[in-house]
């Protein structure tokens, strides 16, 4: 077994053009032997029955600690910087990866061209080459803007925009289908529109593939391959992405550059919540049912596992060092962050976080883990004055209780956004736009 995946790490390191392309599961056991970590456990499984089912029974939970944010008295503002960084450190070195020092020097060309746009509106593709500092092309950062219709003077006629984490579905995919016989959903330009915004189509997985096959063509990459133990991986690839259309974005007069917030669901949920902890110059961001690996708590065994998360089909979202607790004797327990850690490094800035129900189909996303999760954040905004809620968790469909930066929702539905989206943009303009 140790020749085969020695064998599969020095074929992951001949051009990719002289060989056929790896599969997931070979990069991931190149890459799991190359860096010397041992057999990884097995992930759970959704289906009821099976011996590697997850929890979905609260009585099942067990008890658990989670790391402090801080300890001893509550830190001032400066102290809290100082502590934030220790924490960030921490969330790169175990959860997202840190971003190779050669990506500051990359480069980021655009071009852009108008293309069709609805009645009253104006649209535009952009596309931006990404550069290595020794001229190497790598992949494009991808998004079609949708403009609002304007009148009035230059001022008014910036509008705050929304960076929406876009899917790529397959051809004929039957996407009102995920509503899985809820209500149909809304067209997310429109909504947009409606609320003044320019919608911003973003298409992450043109700038890093949504799987490990494709690892190394995309930004990952073209900074460093193979990865080192504590390298980036798509979350955090996704987030650099996002954040050099968010400046690119600022620079337009027809946007408003401190208004420029993000939207995602599910895994690119996750995406958002990276996004939005480690670049505070997003005026919002909605992270909606982000699940293990975004905003639920790890340590509590209910849903998807930790397990998965190092697994061939998702260890490519992190850094490689996650499977440091799914091997051996180490465990979620022994991981010096959770959740809540991550969602702290928003901190003092706007964050909403949404859920469906499990009943409707989100169990495996854990709602009560991330509500938990987003509890257990709350002091680091109580540091900058914001209020903390007390209670416990909110009814489905509850509206959220007004006045908290750090806000949470869980509307009626299932492993959906849209029902949550509303109450995004009134948050959004309590936070963001009364700047």
């Amino acid at each position: 077994m140790k020749r085969v995946a020695l064998a599969l790490a020095v074929l992951l390191a001949v051009p990719l053009q002289a060989q056929q392309a790896p599969t997931s599961e070979q990069v991931h056991a190149a890459e799991r032997t190359r860096l010397g970590f041992g057999e990884l456990r097995r992930g759970a499984t959704s289906d009821p029955g099976q011996p590697h089912s997850s929890n979905s029974d609260e009585a099942k939970v067990g008890t658990f600690t989670l790391p402090p944010l801080y300890t001893g008295a509550a830190p001032t503002p400066a102290a809290w910087q100082t502590r934030r960084a220790e924490l960030a450190r921490l969330v790169e070195d175990n959860w997202t990866g840190r971003i190779p020092e050669v990506v500051s020097q990359f480069r980021v060309v655009w071009r852009k061209e108008a293309v069709p746009s609805r009645r009253g509106t104006t649209a535009e593709h952009w596309i931006g080459q990404v550069v290595a500092p020794d001229g190497r092309q790598g992949p494009m950062i991808d998004a079609t803007i949708t403009f609002p219709q304007v009148s009035g003077p230059a001022r008014a006629r910036q509008a705050p925009a929304l960076i929406d984490y876009t899917y790529m579905w397959p051809p004929n995919f039957n996407v009102a289908a995920l509503s899985g016989g809820g209500p149909r959903p809304p067209d997310t330009v429109t909504v947009a529109l409606r609320h003044g915004f320019a919608h911003v189509a973003y298409r992450p997985q043109l700038l890093q593939a949504d799987n490990a096959a494709q690892m190394a063509q995309g930004v990952i990459g073209l900074a460093r391959w193979p990865r080192e133990r504590t390298d980036w991986g798509a979350l955090r690839a996704w987030a650099w992405g996002a954040s050099q259309l968010r400046e690119e974005l600022a620079r337009d007069p027809r946007i408003s550059a401190n208004r420029i917030s993000l939207v995602g669901h599910s895994r690119f949920g996750k995406g958002v919540l990276v996004a939005a902890a480690f670049d505070h110059a997003f005026a919002d961001a909605n992270v909606s049912s982000s699940g293990a690996g975004g905003a639920k708590l790890m340590r509590r065994d209910f849903g998807e596992r930790w397990e998965n998360m190092a697994s061939s089909g998702a260890f490519h979202w992190f850094t490689p060092n996650v499977m440091t607790y799914a091997s051996g004797t180490r465990t979620t327990a022994d991981l010096p962050i959770d959740a809540h850690t991550l969602i702290a490094l928003r901190a003092p800035r706007p964050l909403f976080v949404t859920s469906g129900t499990k009943e409707k189909g989100d169990a495996w996303v854990d709602p009560t883990g991330m509500w938990q999760a987003v509890r257990a954040a709350q002091p680091a905004w109580a540091l900058s004055g914001s209020a903390v809620p007390g209670g416990p968790m909110p009814a489905p469909g509850a509206a959220p209780q007004a006045g908290y930066t750090l806000g949470w929702y869980q509307h009626t539905e299932g492993h959906v956004p849209w029902p949550g989206m509303e109450r995004f943009y009134a948050h959004e303009a309590r936070f963001a736009g009364s700047r």
